[in-house]
């Protein structure tokens, strides 16, 4: 028997379908339980964060009510993996075409250990940092209370039917749960948590102007320095200026013509006194300089600030052409086998003689303090394994610290320790103060 052409078409168009359907079936059971699971990832995220929350809060109360006596510097007080998960799983309510990405209040706190870190690092809370860590524990209480309302006994009584139900709304619970947060951060009450940084003794304007016009006459002469504040955004910084304001649509770094026609811009930084000049809009004369005439040049400037710093590190740079363009110097005090980071000065000079940009700190001659821990006692702290290839004291804003330099296996090492308590401050295999190692280069060099 015969089947005809329709017959047989249908029969084949059917066989296809059932395939396309079992095929779509077998890819949308993967497609679902992946979605599943991203939900479910999403729900234990958010139950994490305001478990986190409370241990924070925990924290808080106890540096409140019972003060710290030592102060962990490696101490995490809120688990910032658990926040950097948070912080995902916005990204991924944010996909699910449930509100915005980014959000004010989870950004806060994943850099609020380095801020509660710079509130307890000088051992004396001010009563504003104190304000700060009071608002600070009052707003996560309001965090806690609405994690507690969307969670409810689900955290104590495993009930699995609601936690499967708060899994599939969990996009909304996110973008509900982040708006409220950020609502709340934008009250009068709470708007100064964001960017609160800690209490830092601020230098006066008139010791700060004072300081920079002592600085700048060194390097420039019969020249006076304009307050502008225009560039205080963010408050760290007293400006100076010499010039008109640029306009910022052209390049700064422009042909003037006269040669002693340059701008400069002179900045106090109010946290770390550290001043820098620079020079940002100039003549590019024709004159080249040899290195060693540059060298001449830097280190006349250099003695008019301190003549007592050595010149630790030079570094030259080419342009595209292989040509020499500029040179970077780095000078630091060394007293008494002290390297002394209050007194460090660092300078960049282009090949034509000009010094384009100068770096300072206002130390006031502040007297060095010796650590109160040995260097016997750092040195035993290191295991005999490890080989201990030098070993100084620094001087910096916070006091003074032991810097080893140490090869484990064949990587080398820096171990800083503070002078006080020997407590450990830095480990690892980037090397910050290799002011011995690089001394011992350049005098080799010269």
């Amino acid at each position: 028997m015969k089947m005809n052409k329709k017959k047989l078409l249908n029969i084949s168009l059917n066989i296809v379908m059932l395939v396309v359907l079992q095929v779509m079936s077998y890819y949308g059971k993967i497609y679902y339980e992946g979605y599943k699971d991203l939900k479910n990832n999403m729900y234990y995220n958010f139950e994490d964060f305001g478990e986190a929350l409370e241990t924070f809060n925990d924290e808080l109360s106890k540096i409140l009510v019972l003060g710290y006596d030592d102060f962990d510097k490696k101490k995490e007080f809120i688990d910032e993996s658990i926040v950097r998960a948070f912080h995902r799983s916005n990204w991924d309510a944010s996909d699910m075409g449930k509100g915005k990405a980014i959000y004010d209040y989870d950004f806060m706190y994943l850099n609020i250990n380095k801020v509660i870190h710079n509130l307890l690092d000088d051992g004396n809370i001010t009563l504003s940092e104190e304000k700060y860590i009071k608002s600070l524990y009052e707003y996560n209480e309001e965090l806690i209370k609405e994690y507690n309302n969307i969670l409810g006994d689900v955290r104590y009584n495993w009930n699995f039917g609601k936690i499967h139900a708060l899994e599939k709304r969990i996009a909304s619970i996110y973008n509900d749960y982040s708006q409220k947060a950020d609502k709340l951060l934008e009250t009068p009450k709470y708007k100064f948590l964001k960017e609160y940084e800690g209490e830092f003794k601020e230098v006066g304007f008139e010791h700060a102007k004072a300081y920079c016009e002592e600085v700048f006459s060194k390097l420039v002469k019969n020249q006076r320095l304009k307050y502008d504040n225009k560039d205080e955004a963010n408050n760290d910084e007293y400006v100076f200026k010499n010039y008109k304001e640029l306009d910022h649509n052209k390049e700064l770094f422009t042909v003037k013509n006269d040669i002693s026609d340059i701008d400069y811009k002179v900045t106090y930084n109010k946290k770390t006194k550290k001043v820098t000049v620079m020079a940002v809009s100039y003549i590019v004369p024709k004159k080249k300089y040899k290195e060693d005439e540059l060298d001449n040049i830097v280190k006349n400037t250099i003695a008019k600030f301190n003549q007592n710093v050595v010149n630790y590190y030079k570094s030259k740079k080419y342009d595209s052409e292989g040509k020499l363009s500029y040179i970077t110097y780095l000078y630091i005090e060394k007293n008494n086998d002290i390297y002394d980071e209050m007194k460090k000065i660092k300078i960049n000079i282009k090949i034509h003689g000009l010094i384009s940009k100068l770096e300072i700190i206002d130390h006031n001659d502040k007297p060095i303090i010796l650590p109160n821990v040995s260097k016997k006692d750092i040195l035993s702290k290191i295991d005999k394994e490890a080989e201990i290839i030098d070993a100084f004291i620094i001087r910096n804003m916070k006091g003074t610290a032991y810097v080893v330099h140490l090869k484990y296996g064949d990587t080398l090492y820096e171990a800083v320790f503070d002078g006080e308590d020997g407590k450990i401050i830095y480990y690892g295999r980037n090397i910050k103060k290799d002011y011995l190692n690089n001394l011992n280069k350049k005098n080799k060099n010269d």
